[in-house]
């Protein structure tokens, strides 16, 4: 639902008067609604009051802005890829939890790469080629580890990708896709995403559409860090490939996608307990973190509030969560990096699968960004605002001097 300020805080969030606030909604600059019906009082659209403040800090403090500019603060890129609304986003202008309802990862991804109504590639089969043998000659490591190999081959390999045209980057975007599921799976798919992972999973129709979801809900979020890690390696000229692993190190950080190995360990912890309420109530206690709960740009995460509502609960740890956030946590509702680790648990997916479901769908938003990086064709260079120690100019000048 959407997130509202009263008038006292949106007043203060703009460093407004009353007055000037009240002008603002007049001009349509803020949407505002009755606190309820047949009430005096109004509440604020939060989205508009966010945008609004961030837009007058830039021009009333910019320093001051835009040092906050990359801590979830004032936007510093354009984008036509992925929009956050209040309550929900969307993929070039679509809502995405009905792309995730009704559509296809495929149909998202083509949509991600601006390619509507164009089928995508098959993987080029020399590549394809090169890859298996490598995959068969690896020792037996860590999955990701593995991917992140055939990164740095097909970096080697596949000279066309330096090329830096739509039609290669895709065509790159495929092939990496198509060869993560082959090292978390065994096999090269053959059809669709969702239904190879569910076969290779052996699991039934109800969790192939879960499945599906997860992808197309986790496939984007704007500048994320993996995403803006992707956009830099891309401006420096990097080829896909190289992009894409500096990304996907970002994205197993602990304060990204790696997250998740500590939902992981509070589930282990509730199993131990045999309540997730009681684990969380005990972290809380205690002064420990509770991963999972509360994210900085929604009320309530909408990829986390569509999965959890359509998964089973056998475990029950979806309802102790969610009363968890209500009676526990001030109302910091559940995030993804939560949902895909109930996923996993719910629907007795191997190991990781949770994660690894979120990575593979976000390979499709970074090609995403790094076609579009390509497109700009301009390095991503901000400049820092020094604040160390300040040089004696008085005696460099001096020593000039005595040399001269």
């Amino acid at each position: 639902m959407p997130r509202y300020y009263s008038a006292q805080e949106a007043s203060k969030k703009l460093g407004v008067s009353r007055n000037t606030l009240y002008a603002y909604v007049s001009r349509g600059l803020i949407r505002s609604e009755p606190v309820s019906p047949g009430h005096r009082s109004s509440r604020y659209h939060a989205l508009d009051v966010d945008r609004l403040a961030t837009r007058s800090g830039l021009h009333k403090a910019p320093v001051q802005a835009l040092q906050g500019a990359t801590d979830w603060g004032a936007p510093i890129m354009e984008s036509a890829i992925t929009l956050i609304g209040d309550e929900t986003f969307y993929y070039r202008g679509q809502a995405v939890p009905h792309l995730a309802e009704t559509g296809s990862f495929e149909q998202t991804m083509a949509l991600l790469w601006d390619l509507p109504d164009t089928p995508l590639p098959q993987p080029e089969p020399g590549l394809q080629k090169i890859i298996e043998t490598a995959v068969k000659g690896m020792p037996a490591e860590a999955q990701i580890d593995q991917f992140l190999t055939l990164l740095a081959l097909l970096n080697q390999q596949d000279a066309a990708a330096f090329r830096f045209t739509p039609q290669t980057t895709i065509g790159a975007g495929v092939l990496m896709t198509a060869a993560f599921l082959r090292v978390i799976t065994g096999h090269w798919p053959h059809g669709p995403v969702a239904e190879h992972l569910t076969a290779a999973w052996q699991r039934d129709s109800a969790a192939q559409a879960l499945i599906n979801s997860t992808l197309i809900l986790t496939a984007d979020h704007e500048l994320n860090l993996a995403s803006f890690t992707a956009r830099c390696a891309a401006s420096a000229g990097c080829s896909p490939y190289a992009a894409v692993a500096a990304a996907t190190h970002t994205f197993f950080g602990r304060r990204h996608g790696g997250n998740t190995e500590r939902i992981r360990g509070l589930l282990h912890e509730a199993d131990g307990r045999g309540s997730l309420y009681e684990a969380i109530a005990s972290r809380i206690k205690r002064g420990d973190p509770v991963p999972g709960f509360g994210h900085r740009l929604y009320n309530r995460d909408p990829r986390a509030s569509f999965l959890l509502s359509r998964l089973p609960d056998q475990s029950g740890y979806i309802t102790q969560a969610l009363t968890a956030s209500d009676e526990l946590m001030a109302g910091a509702y559940p995030t993804i990096d939560l949902a895909v680790i109930m996923l996993e648990k719910e629907l007795a997916l191997p190991e990781q699968a949770g994660t690894h479901l979120f990575y593979l769908g976000r390979l499709s938003g970074l090609t995403a960004h790094i076609l579009e990086q390509y497109n700009q064709n301009r390095p991503i260079r901000p400049r820092a605002r020094y604040v160390g120690v300040v040089p004696n100019r008085e005696n460099e000048s001096r020593d000039n001097h005595d040399r001269t």
